[in-house]
């Protein structure tokens, strides 16, 4: 699969125009400006997969919505999400480029999801990097990946990562582990790809 991908041309006068006072308050930084090794795996794997046609999907995080539109390229309906409404802009650019049509994005913080959000296949990459978003990661999972769907998180392995996604296990969701290795920066990156199967309800 080839993407096209619009990117900011320069992510370090990009944060150097930081507000001090902003960063203070919500320690908000532009990590979603950079393309992640994280984002080319995942892309990488989703160019793999056998998808339905109009298959629901969001991508948590979304940056400049490198996966998310590896998704739209393969048939899915994206919804781009993301705290950031600067990245929510490329995403949309992105997808409009490589597909001739305009994307859906959703701005909302995590700690507060919307409530009547939800698709069949949820997609992440490289979104915990801080303890304080482990929790409401994990719980906008939940909450967002239909009975029956599955989410896919890419991870570089961090070490705050570890033992976080795998507790979905007990929360309804079937998990299995596949490795991609990213050549970029003229290194290897082994990037892990966790994709979990939420189980159906029961019927009574």
């Amino acid at each position: 699969m080839t993407l096209r991908i619009l990117k900011v041309a320069n992510p370090n006068a990009l944060s150097d125009s930081l507000d001090p006072e902003e960063f203070s308050r919500d320690e908000r930084f532009p990590y979603w400006a950079e393309i992640w090794p994280s984002s080319l795996g995942l892309a990488a794997h989703i160019s793999r997969l056998r998808l339905p046609p109009g298959l629901s999907a969001i991508e948590l995080g979304c940056g400049m919505g490198l996966c998310g539109t590896a998704l739209a390229k393969k048939g899915a309906k994206v919804l781009f999400t993301d705290y950031e409404p600067e990245a929510l802009c490329f995403a949309r650019a992105n997808h409009a480029l490589n597909t001739q049509n305009p994307g859906l994005t959703r701005v909302f913080d995590w700690r507060d999801p919307p409530r009547s959000l939800f698709a069949d296949l949820v997609i992440a990459s490289d979104v915990i990097y801080e303890r304080r978003f482990i929790e409401p990661f994990l719980k906008t999972l939940k909450k967002t990946v239909l009975p029956g769907g599955r989410a896919i998180v890419a991870e570089p392995w961090r070490k705050i990562a570890v033992k976080s996604v795998e507790r979905l296990e007990k929360e309804g969701f079937s998990r299995t582990l596949s490795l991609e290795e990213v050549q970029w920066g003229g290194k290897t990156h082994p990037i892990w790809i966790h994709t979990l199967y939420r189980h159906k309800r029961k019927s009574a």
